[in-house]
């Protein structure tokens, strides 16, 4: 008897996590509606088999915006095939991925623009139009 005669036979895990996922998307699109409330799942903080993952991807499908940012590692931004449902992905410097959300809103909250930073903008930009003024100024005198 061989190796190539033991008979070998993978075990399917499954979590039970994946249908409870499924409807908590399915109510947080519609709080998003209703509300705008935004919401976001950890799937990392979940048990998840692999298989379920695969399911999901196949239940979220794909949208028409795939976006990866490189701010502090890469991130990658995915529509589903349900406009306002996200897929989130954060990965180390190897490429791991070392986290990975469900974002139900009408951006992911990483696209958007701090308040700090706003004002920051604000402060800099008024400092442009201000030396252009002055500039404007001294050209016409």
């Amino acid at each position: 008897m061989s190796l190539n005669d033991i008979p070998v036979h993978t075990e399917r895990l499954v979590t039970g996590n994946l249908r409870p996922v499924q409807h908590e998307i399915y109510h947080g699109l519609s709080a998003l509606i209703t509300d705008g409330t935004h919401g976001m799942i950890d799937l990392h903080g979940l048990p998840f088999s692999s298989q379920e993952y695969a399911a999901l991807d196949a239940f979220l499908g794909e949208g028409e915006v795939d976006i990866t940012l490189n701010v502090l590692g890469k991130t990658r931004l995915r529509e589903s095939g349900y406009s306002g449902v996200w897929r989130v992905e954060h990965f180390d410097d190897n490429g791991k991925r070392i986290g990975y959300f469900i974002e139900i809103g009408h951006v992911p909250e990483i696209l958007r623009s701090q308040c700090d930073d706003i004002k920051e903008g604000l402060a800099a930009m008024g400092a442009v139009l201000a030396m252009q003024g002055d500039a404007n100024e001294n050209a016409n005198t």
